[in-house]
Protein backbone atom coordinates (compact mmCIF):
# COMPACT_ATOMS: atom_id res chain seq x y z
CA UNK A 1 0.00 0.00 0.00
CA UNK A 2 1.43 3.72 -0.62
CA UNK A 3 2.60 5.33 2.28
CA UNK A 4 0.18 8.03 3.89
CA UNK A 5 1.60 11.73 3.02
CA UNK A 6 0.36 14.80 3.65
CA UNK A 7 -0.14 17.30 0.66
CA UNK A 8 2.48 20.34 1.07
CA UNK A 9 1.53 24.36 0.26
CA UNK A 10 3.72 27.53 0.09
CA UNK A 11 4.48 29.02 3.21
CA UNK A 12 3.44 32.68 1.64
CA UNK A 13 6.53 34.29 -0.37
CA UNK A 14 8.74 32.46 1.41
CA UNK A 15 9.75 29.97 -1.21
CA UNK A 16 9.06 27.29 1.60
CA UNK A 17 6.58 24.38 0.73
CA UNK A 18 5.05 23.32 4.54
CA UNK A 19 2.81 20.25 5.27
CA UNK A 20 -0.76 21.58 5.34
CA UNK A 21 -0.39 19.62 8.96
CA UNK A 22 1.46 21.03 11.36
CA UNK A 23 2.73 19.03 14.95
CA UNK A 24 2.16 20.81 17.38
CA UNK A 25 3.88 19.71 20.63
CA UNK A 26 2.97 21.02 23.91
CA UNK A 27 3.03 17.16 25.13
CA UNK A 28 5.89 14.96 26.22
CA UNK A 29 8.04 14.37 23.06
CA UNK A 30 10.94 12.91 24.88
CA UNK A 31 8.52 9.87 26.24
CA UNK A 32 6.80 10.08 22.25
CA UNK A 33 9.73 9.74 19.97
CA UNK A 34 8.18 6.75 18.35
CA UNK A 35 5.15 9.65 17.53
CA UNK A 36 7.75 12.01 16.31
CA UNK A 37 9.08 9.13 13.78
CA UNK A 38 5.75 8.30 12.17
CA UNK A 39 5.26 12.04 12.26
CA UNK A 40 8.09 12.37 9.63
CA UNK A 41 7.04 9.19 7.76
CA UNK A 42 3.75 10.61 7.19
CA UNK A 43 5.37 14.28 6.03
CA UNK A 44 4.25 15.64 8.98
CA UNK A 45 7.35 17.88 9.07
CA UNK A 46 6.33 21.40 10.32
CA UNK A 47 6.96 20.90 14.09
CA UNK A 48 5.81 23.59 16.39
CA UNK A 49 7.43 24.08 19.66
CA UNK A 50 8.27 26.72 22.09
CA UNK A 51 10.32 26.66 25.60
CA UNK A 52 7.64 26.37 27.97
CA UNK A 53 5.70 24.01 26.39
CA UNK A 54 5.08 20.73 28.56
CA UNK A 55 6.57 22.44 31.58
CA UNK A 56 9.47 23.22 29.51
CA UNK A 57 10.07 19.24 28.38
CA UNK A 58 9.47 19.62 24.65
CA UNK A 59 12.24 21.17 23.61
CA UNK A 60 14.41 18.58 24.86
CA UNK A 61 12.38 15.81 23.88
CA UNK A 62 12.85 17.04 20.14
CA UNK A 63 16.12 18.00 20.61
CA UNK A 64 16.66 14.01 21.50
CA UNK A 65 14.96 12.95 18.74
CA UNK A 66 17.14 15.29 16.61
CA UNK A 67 20.59 13.72 18.28
CA UNK A 68 19.14 10.29 17.39
CA UNK A 69 17.79 11.13 13.54
CA UNK A 70 19.94 13.97 12.48
CA UNK A 71 19.44 13.03 9.23
CA UNK A 72 15.80 14.13 9.74
CA UNK A 73 16.52 17.67 10.29
CA UNK A 74 16.62 18.67 6.94
CA UNK A 75 13.50 17.55 6.40
CA UNK A 76 11.88 18.92 9.57
CA UNK A 77 10.55 22.82 9.26
CA UNK A 78 11.44 23.48 12.92
CA UNK A 79 9.29 26.46 14.88
CA UNK A 80 9.79 27.49 18.88
CA UNK A 81 8.71 31.11 20.23
CA UNK A 82 9.38 33.43 23.16
CA UNK A 83 7.84 35.79 25.13
CA UNK A 84 10.35 38.63 25.32
CA UNK A 85 10.31 41.63 23.52
CA UNK A 86 13.57 42.76 24.16
CA UNK A 87 17.28 41.89 21.60
CA UNK A 88 18.76 40.63 24.74
CA UNK A 89 15.81 38.34 25.87
CA UNK A 90 14.95 37.16 22.73
CA UNK A 91 18.61 36.43 22.39
CA UNK A 92 19.48 34.41 25.41
CA UNK A 93 15.71 31.96 24.84
CA UNK A 94 17.12 31.43 21.16
CA UNK A 95 20.29 30.09 22.33
CA UNK A 96 18.15 28.06 25.05
CA UNK A 97 15.93 26.76 22.50
CA UNK A 98 18.91 25.92 19.81
CA UNK A 99 21.15 24.14 22.85
CA UNK A 100 17.90 22.55 23.95
CA UNK A 101 16.38 21.37 20.38
CA UNK A 102 20.16 20.31 19.42
CA UNK A 103 20.12 22.28 16.01
CA UNK A 104 22.10 25.63 14.99
CA UNK A 105 19.06 27.11 13.57
CA UNK A 106 15.34 27.11 13.93
CA UNK A 107 12.89 27.57 10.51
CA UNK A 108 10.76 30.40 11.86
CA UNK A 109 11.27 32.30 14.93
CA UNK A 110 8.04 33.77 16.57
CA UNK A 111 7.63 36.48 19.04
CA UNK A 112 4.92 34.41 21.19
CA UNK A 113 1.48 35.47 21.34
CA UNK A 114 1.23 39.32 20.50
CA UNK A 115 -1.70 41.34 21.06
CA UNK A 116 -0.65 44.63 20.24
CA UNK A 117 1.64 44.27 16.63
CA UNK A 118 1.77 48.33 16.94
CA UNK A 119 3.41 48.65 20.24
CA UNK A 120 5.40 44.88 20.66
CA UNK A 121 6.50 44.32 16.65
CA UNK A 122 9.34 47.03 17.00
CA UNK A 123 12.38 48.62 14.84
CA UNK A 124 14.55 47.13 17.63
CA UNK A 125 12.88 43.48 17.14
CA UNK A 126 13.20 43.78 13.22
CA UNK A 127 16.93 44.66 13.87
CA UNK A 128 17.34 41.65 16.39
CA UNK A 129 15.95 38.96 13.51
CA UNK A 130 17.41 40.26 10.63
CA UNK A 131 20.94 40.19 12.57
CA UNK A 132 19.65 36.88 13.57
CA UNK A 133 19.33 35.70 10.23
CA UNK A 134 22.52 37.09 8.97
CA UNK A 135 24.09 34.49 11.68
CA UNK A 136 22.51 31.34 10.17
CA UNK A 137 20.09 31.39 13.99
CA UNK A 138 17.23 31.75 11.96
CA UNK A 139 15.57 31.24 8.89
CA UNK A 140 12.45 33.13 9.41
CA UNK A 141 10.70 35.15 11.05
CA UNK A 142 7.27 36.36 12.52
CA UNK A 143 4.69 35.98 15.61
CA UNK A 144 2.21 34.11 16.82
CA UNK A 145 -1.24 35.85 18.22
CA UNK A 146 -4.14 34.33 20.08
CA UNK A 147 -6.29 37.80 20.92
CA UNK A 148 -6.63 40.76 18.59
CA UNK A 149 -6.05 38.83 15.77
CA UNK A 150 -7.37 40.80 13.36
CA UNK A 151 -6.14 44.39 14.24
CA UNK A 152 -2.13 42.35 14.75
CA UNK A 153 -2.78 40.95 10.98
CA UNK A 154 -3.74 44.08 9.21
CA UNK A 155 -1.16 45.76 11.16
CA UNK A 156 1.82 42.87 10.24
CA UNK A 157 0.67 42.90 6.57
CA UNK A 158 1.97 46.97 6.47
CA UNK A 159 5.21 46.09 7.67
CA UNK A 160 6.89 43.95 5.32
CA UNK A 161 9.36 42.33 7.19
CA UNK A 162 6.75 39.28 8.99
CA UNK A 163 7.75 36.04 7.14
CA UNK A 164 5.21 33.87 9.11
CA UNK A 165 1.90 34.29 11.23
CA UNK A 166 0.11 31.51 13.50
CA UNK A 167 -3.05 32.70 14.37
CA UNK A 168 -6.48 31.35 16.14
CA UNK A 169 -8.54 30.41 13.10
CA UNK A 170 -11.45 28.18 13.02
CA UNK A 171 -14.93 27.73 11.83
CA UNK A 172 -16.20 30.43 14.12
CA UNK A 173 -13.84 33.14 13.59
CA UNK A 174 -12.84 32.86 10.13
CA UNK A 175 -16.25 33.60 8.41
CA UNK A 176 -16.44 37.53 10.13
CA UNK A 177 -15.88 40.29 7.32
CA UNK A 178 -12.73 41.65 9.67
CA UNK A 179 -11.40 38.28 9.81
CA UNK A 180 -11.58 37.52 6.10
CA UNK A 181 -9.90 41.37 5.20
CA UNK A 182 -7.28 40.81 7.74
CA UNK A 183 -6.08 37.26 6.09
CA UNK A 184 -6.44 38.84 2.72
CA UNK A 185 -4.00 41.71 3.23
CA UNK A 186 -1.56 39.08 4.99
CA UNK A 187 -1.58 36.72 2.04
CA UNK A 188 -1.53 39.81 -0.15
CA UNK A 189 1.80 40.63 1.57
CA UNK A 190 3.19 37.37 0.86
CA UNK A 191 3.10 36.13 5.00
CA UNK A 192 3.01 32.66 5.18
CA UNK A 193 -0.39 31.69 7.63
CA UNK A 194 -0.50 28.54 10.29
CA UNK A 195 -3.98 28.02 11.65
CA UNK A 196 -4.24 27.13 15.65
CA UNK A 197 -7.26 26.35 18.19
CA UNK A 198 -9.05 25.63 14.84
CA UNK A 199 -11.64 23.32 17.23
CA UNK A 200 -13.05 26.51 17.92
CA UNK A 201 -12.83 25.00 21.90
CA UNK A 202 -10.30 27.16 23.16
CA UNK A 203 -11.13 29.31 26.12
CA UNK A 204 -8.12 31.98 25.10
CA UNK A 205 -9.35 35.10 23.65
CA UNK A 206 -12.65 35.67 22.08
CA UNK A 207 -13.68 32.55 19.82
CA UNK A 208 -16.67 34.91 18.50
CA UNK A 209 -20.16 32.97 18.34
CA UNK A 210 -21.39 30.81 15.58
CA UNK A 211 -21.89 32.27 12.06
CA UNK A 212 -24.31 30.10 9.81
CA UNK A 213 -21.38 30.10 7.23
CA UNK A 214 -19.44 28.32 9.74
CA UNK A 215 -21.69 25.97 10.78
CA UNK A 216 -22.00 25.34 7.09
CA UNK A 217 -18.40 24.80 6.42
CA UNK A 218 -18.38 22.19 9.25
CA UNK A 219 -21.77 20.48 8.42
CA UNK A 220 -20.57 19.99 4.60
CA UNK A 221 -17.74 17.65 5.72
CA UNK A 222 -19.83 15.79 8.51
CA UNK A 223 -22.45 14.63 6.20
CA UNK A 224 -19.98 13.20 4.18
CA UNK A 225 -18.79 10.80 7.01
CA UNK A 226 -16.29 12.59 8.62
CA UNK A 227 -15.92 13.37 12.96
CA UNK A 228 -16.88 16.85 14.29
CA UNK A 229 -12.87 17.44 14.71
CA UNK A 230 -11.52 16.21 11.39
CA UNK A 231 -14.73 18.53 9.79
CA UNK A 232 -13.48 21.50 11.97
CA UNK A 233 -10.06 20.80 10.00
CA UNK A 234 -11.34 20.64 6.71
CA UNK A 235 -13.15 23.83 6.79
CA UNK A 236 -9.72 26.05 7.86
CA UNK A 237 -8.72 23.73 4.99
CA UNK A 238 -10.81 25.19 2.59
CA UNK A 239 -9.46 28.44 2.36
CA UNK A 240 -6.29 28.02 0.21
CA UNK A 241 -4.84 31.38 2.41
CA UNK A 242 -3.85 28.72 5.32
CA UNK A 243 -0.38 27.20 3.85
CA UNK A 244 -0.78 24.46 7.34
CA UNK A 245 -3.17 23.87 10.35
CA UNK A 246 -0.84 23.27 13.79
CA UNK A 247 -2.91 20.76 15.89
CA UNK A 248 -2.13 18.99 19.41
CA UNK A 249 -1.05 15.94 18.10
CA UNK A 250 -0.35 13.65 21.19
CA UNK A 251 -1.13 10.41 20.18
CA UNK A 252 -1.06 8.45 17.55
CA UNK A 253 -4.74 8.00 16.97
CA UNK A 254 -5.21 11.89 16.63
CA UNK A 255 -2.27 12.12 14.32
CA UNK A 256 -4.01 9.10 11.76
CA UNK A 257 -7.21 10.70 12.06
CA UNK A 258 -6.08 14.44 11.05
CA UNK A 259 -3.61 12.85 8.74
CA UNK A 260 -6.74 11.22 7.02
CA UNK A 261 -8.57 13.97 6.89
CA UNK A 262 -5.66 15.75 5.53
Amino acid sequence: AAVMQVDTRSFGRTGVQVPILSLGTMFDTGANQLLLRQAVKWGVTYWDTAQGYNRWGSEPGIGKYLAKFPEDRKKIFLVTKSGRRDPGGLTDELNDSLDNLKTDYVDLFFAHGVSNAENELTTEIKAWAEKMKSKGKIRLFGFSTHSNMERCLSHAATLGWIDGIMTTYNYKVMTTDKMKRAMDLCHKAGIGLTAMKTQASSSWGSTGTQTPEGMALTQRFIDKGLTKEQASLLAVWSDERIAAICSQMNTMTILKANIQAA
